[in-house]
């Protein structure tokens, strides 16, 4: 892969992560870190206030992100640089980062509904 293709998949991620924090935040770390230590999943709990014309959108951004080889992880590593707040989440529980991203990979791909 080109250092111009590999410098557009980070520039894609940065951007994608940007957007996922803007949305998630305002729930408040506390209570994201209660989502997390329960299993459930922050994003599909995100996407269940949302109306069905936002999740449509967003599983089409989503399923553009995996096109250009950007892949779920490398926008929660994004995140977690981007919102130091979300790292210890995301380190400390290895299984629930690998639960997320199954998740997030199952709804892009079979249109998983939350």
């Amino acid at each position: 892969m080109s250092f111009m293709a590999r410098s557009a998949q980070h520039f894609m991620a940065e951007k994608a992560a940007r957007s996922y924090l803007a949305e998630i935040m305002p729930a408040g770390i506390d209570n994201l870190k209660t989502l997390a230590e329960s299993g459930r999943s922050i994003f599909l709990t995100f996407l269940s206030g949302c109306s069905e014309e936002k999740r449509k959108k967003m599983r089409g951004e989503f399923a553009a992100l995996l096109k250009f080889g950007v892949t779920v992880d490398l926008v929660l590593e994004k995140a977690a640089r981007q919102q130091p707040e979300i790292k210890p989440i995301m380190e400390s529980m290895p299984e629930y980062r690998k639960a997320e991203i199954e998740r997030i990979m199952a709804w892009v791909k079979e249109g998983l509904t939350p």
